[in-house]
């Protein structure tokens, strides 16, 4: 993997950036961002204009404007993109990709129309092209990522000898990598689906219910996570032990996510509405919400999934505009 590009460079993209350069001193790693505002303030100052006031990006992250004319020599791509916007990046993409790329994924949604994770998508926009897929998830939130702190991350992809080598990439002193050698599908479900529990435990607390209620309602909801993913036509059995599903679930509940800030905002003054715009005036997404539009759009209707539906009868409006 002698050329790495990273799309894009919102708050974990440049934490993903700033370890990488990092850990890897010797190598050159190029950067990708469509945002001009994130563009020019990395390429003038190497800060980022919304976050981590103060932290620079290494001297070897170099930024790229044409990424056509790059792709051709590209080994290894990490995307950071949102899965909605998925196709048409890769779409415009294809024609330049080198043979046997490496996509690394390290999105966290489901695309709330088709209901597709990341990997599904890939596989219908580069149709007969040749690339290898892998996914990277686990217990990093972007913050702690650039502050250092020890974290935990799962590779999955099905070639061994391509997912050791993001191993070697990734791991540090500070980032333990595990790698599990098999289909993607059900960590990428995990990735997002934990959202749901989350936001919902977040819920029950602000409304002081006890430690032992709202252990209950996490049994509740893993039951009701099953069975999504059972509606998805992916019937595994759910791997607690999966970084993704376990690590990541407790570091969003509990870390200084912006999933959490949401729903706090919510359990204090239950305003969808004003606590989506506060976050984005923030800059900020939390990708909870779409993954509890498309869930509901699954469960709605549907016996089993009570907690999903009172929560989507409550909080999906008007606002999916924002």
């Amino acid at each position: 993997m002698q050329k790495i590009l990273i799309l894009w460079l919102w708050a974990f993209g440049f934490a993903i950036a700033k370890h990488l350069g990092e850990n890897n001193p010797e190598h050159i790693i190029y950067a990708s961002e469509i945002n001009p505002d994130i563009y020019n303030s990395v390429s003038e100052t190497r800060m980022h204009p919304y976050f981590f006031p103060g932290v620079k990006l290494p001297e070897n992250i170099q930024l790229i404007s044409n990424t056509d004319d790059f792709l051709p020599e590209v080994d290894l791509i990490i995307s950071i993109i949102p899965c909605q916007f998925v196709s048409g990046a890769f779409d415009s993409m294809k024609t330049h990709l080198k043979a046997g790329v490496t996509i690394l994924n390290l999105s966290k949604w489901i695309d709330n129309t088709s209901m597709q994770t990341v990997s599904e998508k890939l596989s219908e926009v580069l149709s007969g092209t040749d690339y290898q897929y892998a996914y990277l998830a686990g217990w990093m939130i972007a913050g702690e990522l650039v502050e250092n702190k020890i974290l935990w991350a799962d590779i999955i992809c099905e070639d061994f000898d391509i997912a050791s080598q993001l191993q070697r990439l990734f791991i540090s002193d500070t980032l333990d990598i595990n790698l599990k050698i098999w289909n993607t599908k059900n960590t990428e479900l995990y990735a997002a689906l934990k959202n749901i529990i989350a936001l919902i435990l977040w819920y029950y607390e602000w409304a002081w219910y006890g430690a032992s209620s709202r252990w209950y309602y996490f049994a509740k909801l893993l039951e009701e996570l099953k069975w999504v993913i059972h509606l998805l036509n992916w019937d595994e059995n759910i791997d607690f032990t999966d970084y993704a599903l376990s690590w990541d679930l407790i570091a969003t509940c509990f870390g200084a996510s912006r999933n959490r800030q949401l729903w706090n905002m919510l359990g204090k003054w239950a305003a969808i509405h004003d606590a989506l715009w506060e976050l984005k005036s923030q800059n900020k997404i939390a990708e909870w919400y779409e993954t509890l539009k498309w869930v509901y759009q699954l469960t709605d209707g549907k016996a089993g999934f009570e907690e999903i539906n009172n929560f989507g009868k409550k909080y999906i409006s008007i606002v999916s505009s924002i």
